[in-house]
């Protein structure tokens, strides 16, 4: 299928930026479970799913808004700056769905040996943790950049 192709060909590239090779996540959750945190994997994938989803809905907001401003503009300036804006909201809407994936990587590729499959399960909950903090910053970042562009609408219109 099309659509699996498209993820799978963007999944290992989002993994080569984000991954650092010298750390080692498996060694990261073992300390926290020393600590009595043995769900602590899970429970790091539900609260960055339910973070990511809070985001979605605020980037949802915030395409209604620029659909708003980009109503009746008429300036090409104003236009490619909401146009940008937009673009880079879809953007961060399609990695953070990426945080939402429910099972991470494919079952049939997980393998036998049960130390393995925590560190796939690390690595995941990593990667997550990683996807969020920088989309995180993005529509931060872009919702602050909004706030000069409704001036701008408002002075000019």
């Amino acid at each position: 299928m099309f659509i699996d192709g498209v993820f799978r060909s963007l999944d290992p590239m989002l993994k080569a930026c984000l991954s650092d090779p010298t750390f080692d996540p498996q060694d990261y959750y073992e300390k926290l479970e020393k600590a009595e945190n043995t769900e602590k994997i899970w429970g790091d994938l539900r609260s960055i799913d339910a973070k990511s989803s809070g985001l979605l809905t605020h980037i949802s907001v915030m395409f209604v808004v620029l659909g708003f401003l980009a109503a009746d503009v008429d300036s090409v300036f104003l236009r490619a700056l909401l146009t940008i804006e937009f673009l880079a909201y879809i953007f961060a809407a399609m990695v953070l769905l990426r945080c939402l994936d429910m099972t991470g990587p494919p079952l049939n590729d997980l393998p036998d040996d049960p130390v393995e499959i925590r560190k796939v399960q690390a690595r995941e909950g990593l990667l997550r943790k990683a996807l969020y903090v920088r989309v995180l910053r993005l529509v931060y970042i872009l919702t602050a950049l909004l706030i000069p562009i409704v001036g701008i609408k408002l002075l000019v219109y």
